[in-house]
């Protein structure tokens, strides 16, 4: 078990899990029946593009987690194509739009910014416990260093908020934060710039909160925080 759970996203899937089993008595059976079916698809299409393009076999723990949360956020109650669409896009999206053959966008957020250009209601039902999800983050955040993207995020998103006299921790999504914000692969590393990192999502929240809120800002900032990674990336 303690072999299992020292992959990072073995840790990330257990607590998706856990929020999961967590709202069901809620949402019903036709969530559940969504975010498996979200699961289901993002999976199969990971496997089928490595098999196809690259000739290998995977356990594709990272389409788990797309699946999980493109499916856990995007409204249950929507038309059923769409949870066979959605994840799809964030598998391609990672095999497909690459910058020094490696993916850009977080795959997931890139479903979910399309969803939100096509006006397609997220609900964040994926995200029914806090505590947990701060709890399991900062562990994730710390071991993966990540904490510079959170700190960068929460001083620029909470500040401008705090001026205008609005509470920030009402506002702010830790689903967001802990699991989304800091995923490795597109969040890029160090202090510095993960620092810049969190801090342009941050103000770049506020930015859509304020000027444009029928636009998701958590969403919107993190495709925005992930079009400066290859900036980024050239600080030392």
């Amino acid at each position: 078990m303690k072999r299992i759970l020292q992959d990072k996203k073995n840790l990330v899937i257990l607590l998706l899990s856990i929020l999961f089993v967590l709202k069901i008595p809620n949402e019903g059976i036709r969530f559940a029946l969504w975010v498996l079916g979200g699961i289901f698809v993002a999976s199969c299409s990971d496997i089928i593009i490595n098999r196809l393009f690259y000739k290998k076999g995977i356990v594709p723990k990272s389409a788990i987690i797309s699946g999980f949360i493109t499916a856990g956020i995007i409204n249950y109650n929507e038309p059923w194509f769409l949870v066979i669409i959605f994840p799809v896009l964030a598998v391609l999206s990672k095999h497909i739009i690459k910058y020094k053959n490696r993916h850009v966008f977080n795959p997931a957020n890139f479903a979910l910014f399309i969803a939100v250009l096509s006006r397609i209601p997220l609900m964040w039902n994926i995200e029914s416990n806090i505590y947990l999800i701060i709890a399991f983050g900062l562990y994730i955040a710390y071991s993966i260093k990540k904490i510079p993207h959170i700190i960068g995020f929460l001083l620029f998103f909470s500040v401008p908020l705090v001026m205008q006299q609005a509470n920030p921790l009402l506002l702010a999504s830790w689903f967001f934060i802990f699991i989304m914000l800091i995923e490795p692969k597109t969040s890029g590393f160090g202090r510095i710039r993960g620092f810049a990192f969190g801090s342009i999502a941050g103000i770049t929240s506020f930015l859509i909160f304020k000027f444009a809120p029928s636009y998701d800002m958590f969403v919107v900032s993190l495709f925005t925080a992930n079009l400066f990674k290859p900036i980024l990336e050239r600080i030392k």
